[in-house]
């Protein structure tokens, strides 16, 4: 019995073990390009798993350019490694579709602490090389970029990730000093060549020759031979490489090289292969890729006004100027603000520093003249002090005043709101209940009378009559029903949110979505309420104002910290004209809200492209 036992323990442990390497297998194959043996291993899963539903999407993403069918996201999934790798391709579906790439990287961010949990380091690697090439397209962002490689190179975990993690890292460094790092380069290519890793050479080939074509004139005047001939070769071995690998990724990834040779034939004054080689890059720029859409602008103006056609030049001006400002809306912000705020605080300091040590220099020349001053002038200087100091703390006096009116102003101000809110639920309850025990009582009575009338119960007139009178008792059942729902103390916020989704989808005018992270005890209850209240609000501005075809929700509680953000793809508004529409005045409650809630509530809209509405609460 003991051996049995053993043995079936031993059967469950493998079986478990193969399914987890299964799934990791695939997850690697995928991550180095290995197209065809992650199709193999995934034709052996189970259709039904949702990881395999991810790892689907994500292959026929890489192969074909496929972003339909996302799989939505779980309230509760099988494993860490399976939610982990959902937060990683939903940050690589939002980044194709042209999100902001702030969202895009709090998805990887959630990846990245998810795979520390389970001590993933192939999944934190993944996570951080997304983190590192959103970063990387700051110069202001140097300080975290070295984060980020510090801690990637603490996770590489094999040769293979040692190659990936020393280009990154090669890539980064060369932002500052890249002549410098030309040979760097060319021995990483020959360690790419060593391994057949084919990908890794692409990309080396290509970097290499971006840097010959940059640098060229340097490069020449340090004796090289021939760096935009050099350059050319670098990226015709690139193309080839690309080539051998005919799916979506790999042509997308060719973009940047063929549009590449067209700058360096624009610098090699060969306008005529320059514009070739730019319509060839193109042709293949997929929809959502502006980062590409804007150089294709940008140098077909610069070839055309070496050539004085300025008037086609022009247009391609006008179509750059559209793409840098959509380029400038979805550019990732991260903490920059706090980065910057760091580098003027050096800056200050470092000049206050300068600034004592010439007041040092001069100190000894102006003793005399400053001890001459103040026993000439001190009787005069103790009576402005003291003068001053009377008129200061006047002045402080006044505004503290100002401050407790204005105070106890936005105090009565919220309470009027919270007084309304409250208002509002009771009115709910009394409406409905009016309706569900008065007026549907009354025409239940109706009904039966109609039912036990000593008539022609075929008559015409009078089925009419009773299918009428059916209908409005429906209708005010219904009606009772709706005045009834909102955030009840048996249901809790994310129930009536979801519920409240549910009901509004199910009418097939608009979608809406509910995304939940780190949701856990309930909230208190007018809390719940008044942040149900602000979500059912939003979501119907969405309706009546935004023309919107689908909404999407999410919550995230973070510690002490409940993050709501209300995402529409509808018209938009111009956040200048806030105040001055029906809906402005609706988020300006909202707004106020928040502020008594001690929140942030942010706006941001741009027309024709949606609208997000970010809140911040403490709970």
């Amino acid at each position: 019995m003991f051996k049995f036992s053993a043995l079936l323990i031993t059967i469950v442990i493998n079986i478990s073990f193969s399914q987890s390497r299964t799934e990791t297998e695939i997850f690697s194959a995928i991550n180095r390009f290995q197209l065809k043996r992650a199709q193999q291993l995934l034709n052996s899963t189970p259709n039904d798993q949702f990881i395999t539903k991810l790892f689907k999407w994500k292959l026929n993403n890489l192969v074909f350019g496929d972003l339909e069918n996302f799989p939505k996201r779980l309230e509760s999934y099988n494993s860490v490694f399976e939610e982990a790798v959902f937060e990683l391709y939903r940050g690589d579906f939002l980044s194709e579709t042209g999100v902001d790439q702030v969202l895009c990287y709090n998805h990887y961010l959630i990846a990245g602490d998810l795979a520390k949990k389970i001590n993933n380091a192939e999944l934190n690697c993944e996570a951080l090389k997304r983190q590192i090439s959103i970063v990387n397209q700051d110069e202001n962002n140097i300080d975290l970029l070295k984060e980020l490689l510090a801690e990637y190179r603490s996770n590489v975990y094999n040769e293979i990730e040692r190659r990936w993690f020393n280009i990154y890292d090669l890539r980064s460094r060369s932002l500052i000093d890249s002549l410098s790092y030309i040979e760097e380069f060319k021995r990483g290519l020959n360690e790419a060549k060593v391994f057949n890793d084919s990908i890794l050479m692409a990309l080396y080939y290509k970097l290499l020759g971006v840097k010959y074509d940059v640098y060229a004139e340097q490069l020449m005047a340090s004796g090289y031979l021939k760096p935009y001939e050099q350059s050319i070769k670098s990226y015709n071995q690139a193309i080839a490489i690309y080539d051998k690998t005919p799916f979506y990724f790999s042509e997308i990834k060719k973009v940047g090289v063929i549009l590449n040779k067209g700058i360096n034939y624009h610098f090699q004054n060969k306008l005529d292969s320059a514009h070739h080689y730019y319509r060839i890059s193109y042709g293949i720029i997929s929809e959502h890729d502006i980062d590409h859409k804007l150089l294709f602008h940008l140098w077909s103006a610069r070839t055309l006004e070496k050539e004085k056609k300025f008037k086609e030049a022009n247009y391609h001006r006008v179509k750059e100027s559209e793409y840098r400002k959509l380029a400038k809306s979805k550019k990732a912000t991260l903490d920059i603000a706090q980065i910057n705020a760091k580098y003027q605080t050096a800056e200050k300091e470092k000049q206050l520093l300068e600034e004592q040590q010439k007041l040092r220099t001069n100190r000894n020349w102006l003793i005399a003249a400053t001890l001459a001053l103040i026993l000439g002038t001190g009787i005069a200087v103790l009576l402005q002090k003291n003068t001053s100091k009377k008129r200061q703390l006047a002045e402080q006096e006044a505004l503290l005043k100002q401050q407790r009116v204005e105070n106890l102003l936005k105090e009565q101000e919220l309470v009027s709101i919270d007084a309304m809110i409250a208002g509002q639920e009771k009115e709910r309850q009394k409406v409905a209940g009016e309706l569900h025990d008065d007026l549907g009582s009354l025409m239940a009575t109706i009904k039966l009378h109609f039912d036990n009338a000593k008539v022609n119960k075929k008559d015409p007139a009078l089925q009419n009559a009773q299918k009428l009178l059916e209908e409005a008792y429906q209708k005010i059942r219904g009606m009772a029903h709706n005045k009834h729902s909102g955030v009840m103390s048996d249901q809790g916020l994310l129930p009536a949110i979801r519920k409240m989704a549910q009901t509004i989808t199910d009418t097939d005018a608009l979608e809406v979505t509910v995304e939940d992270f780190g949701l856990g005890e309930r909230m208190e209850n007018s809390l719940e309420l008044s942040i149900f209240r602000m979500v059912q609000e939003l979501v119907a501005n969405a309706i009546k104002h935004a023309e919107a075809s689908a909404v999407n929700i999410q919550l995230t509680q973070h510690e002490d910290n409940l993050n709501i953000i209300v995402e529409d793809n509808g018209k938009g508004f111009d956040g200048s004209k806030l105040g001055q529409s029906q809906s402005g005045m609706g988020l300006t409650t909202i707004e106020k809200r928040v502020e008594h809630l001690e929140g942030n509530f942010m706006v941001d809209s741009i027309l024709g492209k949606g609208t997000s509405i970010l809140i911040d609460i403490p709970v």
